[in-house]
């Protein structure tokens, strides 16, 4: 629970990336699903709705991520772990809309990917090593 939130600004700012891609992505899947119909009598409302709104939205998620990013670097002691964690939510919450709203196909190969950047998190965020090694450090530094 401390490594979520140590790391809090690093997972906000992935998860915002991960937002604006999916907005970014949806005008040209609602025009795929043609809800715009000319014929209809289109109107410049649907237009905004459908076509700016997701793009204005994309925008705010964009400006979201590089102040939550910042943020996470100034908390941070090394600018790698910002870094990593920022791209690996991402990756992992854009696999996740990707499939769930966008029907991207599931691979075993991309089942693997997730699995491993997962588990590349876990190693990355477990303090329990962290502590073990400050605790020796910290008896050794007695015994001297």
């Amino acid at each position: 629970m401390e490594a979520l939130l140590k790391y809090r600004y690093s997972f906000l700012a992935g998860a915002c990336a991960a937002g604006g891609s999916f907005f970014g992505k949806l005008p040209s899947f609602l025009s795929a699903l043609h809800l715009l119909q000319p014929t209809t009598g289109f109107s410049y409302a649907e237009f905004a709705l459908v076509q700016l709104l997701p793009i204005g939205l994309m925008l705010f998620c964009n400006v979201c991520n590089l102040r939550y990013f910042l943020k996470a670097l100034q908390m941070s002691q090394q600018t790698l772990t910002a870094t990593v964690l920022t791209a690996a939510s991402n990756y992992v919450l854009s696999f996740i809309l990707g499939a769930l709203v966008y029907q991207e196909p599931l691979t075993t190969l991309s089942g693997i990917g997730m699995t491993l950047i997962l588990a590349g998190l876990w190693f990355l965020c477990d303090t329990s090593a962290d502590s073990t090694i400050q605790k020796r450090s910290e008896i050794k530094s007695k015994q001297s």
